[in-house]
């Protein structure tokens, strides 16, 4: 339409051209028909330069348009790529906590540290216990916030847990535990009495409920 427009404004101001060249108007009448030439001219370079302007915009909205493809496109391939990083992740659910890879090598290592010299049952039962106190409001809801609560776990605080060497019993145990193997009764503590301190016995004793013993730990509540 604008083309259509330009191309008429441009042959009136040709036509007045001619008229001028030809002297098909009087003298007296020159001047309103340069004037007049003149206005077209503008009129015509402005639809012109309106015209080239429309073109570099259209040419923007296409790159734009281009550009949010190409973004939309990258995300869309993100989201995918996420989405299948989170569909491999295994999470594990037994009595109502759920676990993932990290809590089970954080579980593997901690039984290691304090049951690796007893049998299956007695390291599924240091597994029981934390999955027991994540489930109890007076301790941190996560595996690594039991394990690594301050004073909690002596192979922590003396390094222990960092040197073991992770057996494939106390794999299994932790594969049990997830089975839904629970032998503790509700137990959140135990102790070894020979390894522990004096006063550390005397607060087991003193302050908790012993439920029962299994090789050489003690468990409380």
């Amino acid at each position: 339409m604008k083309k259509n427009r330009i191309k008429i404004l441009l042959m009136m101001y040709s036509l007045l051209l001619s008229s001028l060249a030809l002297g098909w108007y009087p003298e007296d009448r020159n001047c309103y028909i340069a004037g007049t030439a003149a206005d077209v001219k503008v009129m015509s370079d402005n639809l012109c330069i309106m015209e080239e302007n429309n073109g570099l915009f259209q040419q923007g909205v296409r790159a734009t348009e281009a550009g949010e493809r190409i973004a939309g496109e990258h995300r869309d391939e993100t989201n995918r790529r996420q989405a299948k990083t989170i569909k491999k992740e295994v999470r594990y659910h037994v009595r109502g906590v759920t676990l993932d890879k990290e809590d089970c090598r954080i579980l593997e290592r901690i039984i290691e540290a304090e049951a690796g010299d007893q049998d299956l049952r007695g390291r599924i039962l240091v597994a029981n216990v934390i999955i027991n106190r994540i489930k109890s409001s007076e301790f941190p809801d996560t595996v690594k916030g039991v394990v690594f609560a301050r004073r909690q776990f002596s192979p922590v605080s003396n390094g222990s847990y960092y040197r073991v060497k992770v057996s494939e019993k106390s794999k299994k145990a932790v594969k049990c535990m997830l089975q839904g193997r629970d032998y503790s009764k509700g137990a959140l503590y135990f102790m070894y009495r020979a390894g522990s301190s004096a006063s550390n016995v005397a607060w087991f004793d003193r302050d908790l409920d012993r439920l029962f013993r299994y090789g050489c730990h003690e468990f409380f509540r």
